[in-house]
């Protein structure tokens, strides 16, 4: 242990340095781990999670991709196949409605979903019960919502007013039940739950839910979805022993996905996960221990020929190999055990920063994850004892008379090994540069490619029950400001998202396929979408029904033409307006599809449609170029809190809320940079920390240097050039795999960035300037001294 001070009071900087590296690696892993947990047991919460499944189509209405938003009589289906315990619909859009409870008004979400309603998905109810839910003014709520609005969870019985959206009256509804709360990483949303109208089982037109079934134990999942597509077939009239026809014809597909994979599969509302990216993430999690074990095993090879001369003299005094060796680990693990204690401080203060816990998801509470704490602190004791073992036995390894007589600061052996570890971490750096370097360009083309449409100078907002009634009021008041080009108001923002309204019309040969968007006449103007074809909708279009259609659905119906009404001679029944006119393509999704294969048809509803409620629930504003955007938005959020004083109104930037399309992404880029910089760093300690311990062993090779007339700088070159070899070796082993890494990214999107050339040299410059930097740092202090000290140092 003394040693160990003395080494600390000698090279403290070295010292602290390398616990710092230590400490931030320790914290690192612990934080990646977390999201990697998050990412793996998404849906794990749910009742019977590995008996639970979602109904999942391919072709019909979702073309050539598979889709989970489908119509509730399948729900109906599952239940007659003896396989199925239990079968539940659920709409995936949740709405936000007003709620009044004792004279205060609350906006909350709100879920539809069939019976056994919420029960299905938690198992139990924490109070009341789903026997009246359903059957008059119902509502379950989950244990978050009922402490909102009632302010404990002890709701059952307790009732509030649901403000009516079409006449403004408000409805009591009576709270039956309470459930547990849902946490994040699961699909169903928290809020209010309620019973859809037994009506639409039969409903076939409306293809906007997702259906949940729970297999029996032992069940064959194909077997299932065999039956699945019988029954289907069943109900369309289709024989058995025409399956072949009716797989070559009709060219759909059935499957049932376990709900701990949806979140992996992309199709669905909320299924963002990636699972390349939480290996990258499980990966980093272990590399990171990795590389600071490499940092803190070269820190302690550098110290052992200091060591050397005083450890051998203990052995000339008696003290055995053995003990030696074990004295050399423990203090190693000491070493660990202060930087684990570090670490831990530094996960505090991580969980305490606001914009720090934006990087992450979930809960990262140590007990909320106390089995990863154990093995946490397991790895960091493990590092620091691993980091001791071959510098403890190479320096008991020699002939205490040999060691006691020479040096072995200079050692071919060990410099030699010291420099393949230091190769290893600027190949991690080299790998993880590139990867950022194309994470960056991707960010840079998701925000400043052409999406088709001005998200630029538009600003919107959610518009409350009041205002939605004074619409006509609130485009009057608002083209009074002289900025205000267009106002317009729709169902939800273009490019906002993956899921929006679909629509399975026609039969036969003029069968459709649509993502509809319920709008009025000026949104798509105010969108700033070019007609190509016919006319863009007009006032008059709000008293008839009519329909825009993009270039797209266009080119798929090739029997659709401007003029003439969707549905061919008049065989749609309601909805079946004129198209007027044909619009641009556009990101409609978010660029994980292939935007330029998706048909859209805006929609004005006509009076046919009256049962449908109002859609356009959302105020899109766009100013002119130039103005200042902050002003702007003041001023338009001023009209709206004058119109509708019921509510405070904040306007949103609608090219800045694009970002949460993406948002798993964005938080992705951010943790890799995050490991990037920190690996970065652990590096840069090392390169310090070798460079520091060289120079002191070579401190009269430079006395004597400098005497016989060598320069400063070529003393700087001398240590640079030594790094040089290693730099590229190191970025020529990286280079492919930094693309290869790259690339598997990139193809997560349907729309991504090339993959630039110079990203390359760029990576390499940026890595080698930081590491020379470094070596020139510690090498200039040392080249800079008299030479007369170091010469006569002994």
């Amino acid at each position: 242990m003394k040693t160990f001070l003395y080494m600390f009071r000698r090279y403290r900087i070295a010292t602290l340095l390398n616990l710092f590296g230590l400490s931030v690696a320790v914290a690192t892993f612990y934080l990646f781990m977390t999201q990697v947990i998050y990412n793996r047991t998404y849906n794990h919460n749910l009742n019977d999670y590995e008996h639970t499944y979602r109904l999942e189509i391919y072709g019909n209405l979702f073309g050539d991709n598979w889709g989970c938003t489908i119509c509730r009589p399948f729900a109906t289906m599952l239940r007659d196949i003896p396989q199925v315990k239990s079968a539940v619909y659920y709409s995936p859009y949740v709405n936000q409605t007003d709620v009044k409870v004792n004279n205060r008004t609350i906006t909350m979400p709100v879920v539809y979903m069939s019976k056994p309603g919420i029960e299905f998905f938690t198992g139990k109810l924490i109070s009341g019960s789903s026997k009246s839910w359903g059957t008059g003014a119902t509502a379950i709520v989950n244990r978050s919502t009922a402490e909102k609005m009632f302010g404990t969870a002890n709701a059952a019985g307790k009732t509030f007013e649901a403000i009516n959206n079409n006449d403004g009256g408000t409805i009591p509804v009576t709270v039956v039940g309470v459930s547990e709360d849902m946490p994040d990483n699961c699909t169903v949303s928290n809020g209010l739950y309620i019973c859809d109208n037994e009506s639409g089982m039969t409903d076939w037109s409306e293809w906007s839910y997702c259906v949940f079934l729970r297999l029996a134990e032992g069940t064959n999942p194909k077997k299932v979805e065999r039956a699945i597509k019988l029954a289907f077939m069943k109900t369309n009239g289709i024989s058995e022993k025409d399956e072949k026809e009716f797989d070559k014809k009709a060219k759909m597909k059935f499957r049932i996905t376990p709900v701990d994979d949806i979140y992996f599969s992309g199709i669905g509302l909320q299924d963002k996960g990636n699972r390349s990216l939480v290996d990258v993430l499980t990966v980093a999690s272990v590399f990171v221990l990795f590389i600071a074990l490499l940092n803190l095993l070269n820190f302690s090879l550098s110290e052992v020929p200091m060591r050397m001369r005083g450890i051998n003299t203990r052995r000339v005094m008696g003290a055995s190999v053995g003990g030696l060796r074990l004295k050399m680990i423990m203090e190693s693990v000491l070493f660990a055990f202060v930087g684990l204690v570090i670490g831990v401080l530094l996960v505090v203060a991580f969980q305490r920063s606001e914009a720090c816990m934006k990087l992450v998801s979930g809960d990262i509470s140590f007990s909320a994850h106390w089995l990863l704490v154990a093995v946490m602190a397991a790895s960091a004791l493990v590092v620091g004892a691993l980091a001791a073992v071959v510098p403890a036995f190479y320096s008991t390894s020699f002939a205490p008379a040999l060691v006691l007589k020479g040096s072995f600061g200079l050692s071919p052996r060990g410099r030699q090994l010291r420099l393949a570890i230091m190769a290893v971490q600027f190949c991690v750096a080299f790998v993880l540069a590139i990867y950022i370097g194309v994470m960056s360009s991707q960010s840079s083309y998701i925000f400043n490619c052409d999406y088709g449409f001005n998200k630029n100078e538009v600003f919107y907002t959610w518009l409350y029950d009041e205002a939605k009634a004074k619409r006509a009021t609130i485009r009057t008041e608002l083209k009074k400001l002289p900025f205000v080009e267009n106002v317009g108001f729709a169902q939800k923002a273009i490019g906002s998202g993956d899921q929006y309204m679909g629509w399975g019309r026609g039969s036969g040969e003029h069968q459709m396929s649509l993502q509809v968007l319920p709008c009025d006449y000026e949104y798509p103007q105010t969108m700033g979408l070019k007609i190509l074809e016919g006319r863009n909708f007009n006032e008059a279009d709000m008293k008839t029904g009519a329909y825009v259609l993009n270039k797209a659905a266009m080119q798929q119906y090739k029997w659709l033409a401007v003029g003439d009404s969707i549905g061919r001679q008049n065989e749609w029944g309601f909805s079946n307006y004129l198209i007027v006119g044909v619009c641009n393509n556009f990101k409609l999704k978010s660029m994980r599809n292939d935007n330029s294969r998706v048909a859209l048809a805006f929609i004005i509803f006509g009076p046919d449609m009256e049962q449908w409620g109002d859609r356009c629930n959302q105020v899109f504003v766009r100013v002119a170029k130039g103005q200042d955007k902050v002003e702007a938005k003041r001023r338009i959020t001023d009209v709206l809190n004058r119109i509708d004083a019921s509510q405070k109104y904040e306007m949103n930037f609608l090219d800045n809320d694009l970002q949460q399309t993406y948002v798993d992404e964005f938080r992705f880029i951010s943790q890799v940079k995050f490991f990037a910089i920190i690996c970065i760093i652990i590096t840069v300690i090392g390169v310090f920390s070798l460079t520091m311990f060289e120079t002191e062993y070579r401190l009269k090779e430079i006395g004597i240097r400098k005497v016989m007339g060598s320069s400063v700088g070529s003393i700087v070159r001398l240590f640079a050039m030594r790094y040089t070899v290693p730099l590229v070796v190191s970025f020529v082993v990286a280079a492919p795999v930094g693309w290869w890494l790259s690339m598997q990214w990139l193809q997560s999107f349907a729309e991504h960035t090339p993959l630039h050339w110079w990203l390359f040299p760029l990576s390499f410059v940026g890595v080698s300037a930081v590491v020379i930097a470094t070596v020139v740092a510690q090498s200039w202090r040392v080249a800079t001294q008299n030479p007369v000290e170091s010469i006569k140092t002994e």
